[in-house]
């Protein structure tokens, strides 16, 4: 599986919360898709509001897919053409609350220097993965490396308010779309 993500930095979240009520049931089966969780963030001192979706696809063909559809277009007419992170699978995890509704997400993403042995660094990031998993609020967590820029992105998904301190960037997950899940 591989994931993808684009965002916009945009002037009120709550209007991006309402444009997920009305569509985030359209990609409940949409095809190739294992999951999509509808990120937004509020403003705060440091950061403006912030959209970004969150894909993991089962096949590239999932994902090339939905780029190429009416659905993608509708994005970019409506934010502009954004640029599109992808990452390879390092792990995926099923959390105790994978059948709970998720009401928050972190992501933490990690420049993985030139000089720095990128096994150790990847092995680092999974062994603090199984410190989280036992948690009864974790839905999922997924790793990835992103082979361009040599980045390692971690992104988990709550049924509560993570637990302190949070790494990363805190989002709620205003829609959560997740057809391999239902299947289960």
């Amino acid at each position: 599986m591989l994931a993808m993500q684009y965002g916009f930095d945009v002037e009120q979240a709550e209007a991006v919360r309402q444009r997920v009520k009305e569509i985030g049931s359209r990609f409940d089966q949409l095809p190739g898709l294992f999951m999509k969780a509808f990120l937004v963030a509020d403003a705060d001192a440091a950061r403006p509001a912030r959209y970004t979706p969150f894909y993991i696809w089962r096949d590239m063909d999932g994902m090339k897919d939905f780029m190429l559809s009416d659905s993608f277009r509708a994005v970019v007419a409506k934010y502009g053409r954004p640029s599109v992170s992808r990452w390879t699978e390092l792990a995926l995890t099923l959390g105790n609350s994978v059948s709970g509704r998720p009401l928050f997400a972190v992501q933490t993403l990690l420049d993985i220097p030139a000089g720095e042995d990128i096994g150790h660094r990847v092995k680092h990031s999974l062994d603090n993965i199984g410190l989280i998993t036992q948690s009864p609020d974790l839905h999922s967590v997924y790793a990835g490396l992103d082979e361009t820029s040599w980045q390692l992105m971690t992104i988990s998904l709550w049924t509560a308010r993570p637990p302190l301190p949070v790494e990363g960037r805190l989002y709620e997950v205003a829609h959560l779309s997740a057809p391999a899940l239902a299947e289960k």
